[in-house]
């Protein structure tokens, strides 16, 4: 990615030449090796600059395909630079998990949500405007060719501490991967747009009109839209304090459901779901893949290693395995 002098450079000549005055100094909110963001302060509000890098700049777009078409509770976006790689949005809010913290509040939480899965559904006749846009297509008729193919990224898996054993296992497990993506599509659940890291720190939420906003599309891709609602439960638990199996737990898991509900029964979407669990890790490894091939790795390692969260891959391929039954 490009300097942060010169998307600062950007930002501030865009708001000044439209008639916003700069109030305090820009300010970096977040600085990962795949996200910068920066907040400008003006006159009438804040305003927030996102750059990412070139391999997942499409995100302006797809944000902007999302309100146009779909009608999507997203942020606003008004400039962003293909050279740069990076987009302006108005401010929407701090996010859910801030509130959430402060107090927990399960009927909210469950509302975000049900509003994702239903921005989801919207999606569900019409993701051929989203691949045109470059959105990866990880639908599950090209999953079993996917994991093949990541699978013969030896030496990158290698690097992430996969071993050989693990890679053998994983390559004898090709044919049962293929035959649960079968299974999952004969249920008939209707394939969206969904983002690997949907949880409530990538909702916006303005305590005063009590809007929600959804955000990180950078990472969007077309899959089972049970794959990134998933992703909410493991989060509720890890910095709210649920625990699988509560009442709580289970109103969430009712709430990732309730969009369906018109197509089958609760038990067979519940069904689905369980199933989903176990495939959405090779989506989470698509995902991370995906990620750190548009990044500096040392760089993405270092940050990882300061975190504890190296080998990510490694470690979900193991997570996969042992679903399988292996060890």
């Amino acid at each position: 990615m490009k300097n942060q002098t010169d998307i600062i450079k950007w930002g501030t000549k865009y708001l000044v030449a439209n008639g916003y005055s700069i109030e305090h100094p820009s300010e970096i909110v977040l600085d990962r090796p795949w996200s910068t963001i920066i907040r400008f302060s003006t006159s009438i509000g804040n305003f927030y600059l996102k750059q990412t890098p070139s391999a997942i700049s499409t995100e302006p777009q797809i944000i902007q395909l999302l309100a146009d078409q779909f009608l999507a509770s997203v942020p606003v976006v008004i400039a962003s630079s293909d050279d740069l790689h990076c987009f302006l949005m108005r401010d929407a809010g701090p996010s859910l998990r801030q509130t959430l913290k402060a107090e927990f509040n399960a009927d909210l939480l469950c509302q975000a949500i049900t509003q994702y899965a239903s921005l989801q559904r919207s999606t569900e006749d019409h993701v051929e405007a989203l691949l045109k846009l470059g959105v990866p297509d990880w639908r599950l008729d090209k999953l079993p060719m996917l994991y093949d193919q990541i699978l013969s990224q030896t030496d990158f898996l290698k690097a992430d501490g996969v071993t050989d054993q693990e890679l053998q296992t994983l390559r004898d497990l090709s044919p049962q991967f293929s035959a649960q993506c079968e299974l999952l599509a004969s249920y008939g659940i209707p394939e969206t747009i969904g983002i690997p890291d949907f949880h409530d720190n990538n909702v916006l939420f303005d305590p005063k009109t009590k809007q929600m906003k959804f955000i990180d599309w950078g990472e969007a891709s077309i899959s089972h839209p049970f794959f990134s609602l998933y992703n909410c439960l493991p989060q509720s638990i890890t910095h709210h304090g649920v625990h699988e199996g509560d009442q709580t737990y289970g109103k969430l898991q009712d709430a990732c459901l309730s969009n369906w509900l018109g197509l089958t029964t609760k038990n067979r979407l519940l069904e689905v779901f369980n199933l989903s669990k176990q495939l959405r890790i090779i989506y989470g490894v698509l995902g991370g893949y995906r990620l750190m091939v548009s990044v500096d790795l040392q760089t993405l390692n270092t940050y990882h290693a300061k975190l504890n969260k190296s080998n990510q891959l490694a470690r979900a391929f193991r997570e996969y395995i042992a679903s399988c039954g292996g060890t």
